[in-house]
């Protein structure tokens, strides 16, 4: 495997590419996903590689296996900054909530999840776009509140709920 740019381009070929990697066993260490290296390199794959040669850890063999480990060291990831969150605010996060691209990836949900210990309900929709139509409705005066429109919405969008695996 030299690169990632035999990837997937469709749904059904990214679906059947979670499918295999979610066969796989978790893998015996997880990236640092908060390397600097990791932010917007020329290879993502090389990326990846440096860190875990660095590391003396093997490399996965294919693209389900790199898929499988990035999917679960980004949910650490997502995991380690719901504790920095609740350190820093005195709060404690009974959910995470997933939207975008991510929102589709039901490893990268699951994964979150069980890091987490925490259910992850995610919406297959743009964050971005709900947001900026959030602040108008308040503006407007049409809903209350950011809070209002979440009531209000949340309860009428597609979502799908991932619990942690015991």
């Amino acid at each position: 495997l030299k690169d990632f740019t035999s990837r997937p381009t469709s749904d059904a070929a990214w679906a059947k590419l979670i499918s295999a990697a979610e066969k796989l066993p978790a893998p015996a260490a997880l990236l640092d996903v908060t390397d600097p290296a990791l932010t917007n390199p020329k290879s993502m794959k090389a990326a990846i590689d440096a860190q875990l040669k660095k590391r003396r850890i093997p490399a996965p063999k294919n693209l389900a296996g790199y898929t499988r480990l990035i999917c679960d060291s980004l949910g650490r990831g997502h995991a380690d900054a719901k504790a920095s969150f609740e350190k820093m605010s005195g709060r404690t996060f009974k959910r995470i909530l997933i939207v975008g691209g991510g929102s589709k990836n039901r490893l990268l949900c699951q994964a979150t999840a069980n890091a987490a210990g925490v259910p992850v309900v995610s919406f297959a929709l743009e964050g971005t776009a709900v947001g900026n139509l959030a602040n108008q409705l308040v503006a407007l005066r049409a809903v209350a509140s950011i809070a209002a429109f979440r009531a209000l919405f949340g309860k009428t969008l597609k979502q799908t709920i991932y619990t942690p695996a015991l």
